[in-house]
């Protein structure tokens, strides 16, 4: 009986708490982005502009050009013995520009994603490895974007 209860009070609590999904796929986004230009890797660049198509369809009076910088480095952290690269660090930084057509204001945002990996003897595994993790850090830093846009739709 006093589990019940117990039960009933938390699921009581969790219903009035307020939550919303972060990740909401039907959310009424309240600007349009126009023109979407990118520089640095093509790859990633692509794959972000993709990403951002779905808010090209709204049709609202916040309308917004959004210019994308994307640098990725690959840097050697260890060696062996030999000389040979033990390890690999790669960096993925997005410098992401929103830039209002109706009023100039121009919101700025940097997403930074690092990954350590170690090296491989098969070179064409380590680069197909290396290739899964730079679409890991790509979609993470999509989803980083995608929450961006959900935030700062409140402040417009």
């Amino acid at each position: 009986m006093i589990k019940n209860i117990k039960y009933t009070l938390i699921f009581l609590f969790l219903l009035s708490c307020g939550y919303s999904p972060i990740y909401q796929t039907n959310q009424k986004i309240n600007f349009k982005l126009d023109v979407i230009n990118f520089s640095g890797d093509n790859e990633i660049g692509r794959d972000i502009v993709k990403s951002l198509e779905k808010f090209k369809e709204e049709e609202n009076l916040n309308i917004f050009n959004v210019n994308l910088n994307i640098n990725k480095r690959e840097i050697i952290v260890t060696k062996d013995k030999k000389g040979d690269p033990s390890s690999f660090k790669t960096t993925i930084e997005v410098n992401l520009d929103l830039i209002n057509q109706t009023n100039a204001r121009v919101i700025k945002k940097r997403f930074i994603e690092e990954i350590t990996y170690d090296s491989m003897e098969n070179k064409f595994e380590l680069n197909q490895y290396k290739n899964k993790l730079e679409k890991n850090i790509v979609f993470k830093i999509i989803k980083d974007i995608d929450v961006f846009f959900s935030v700062i739709q409140n402040d417009m």
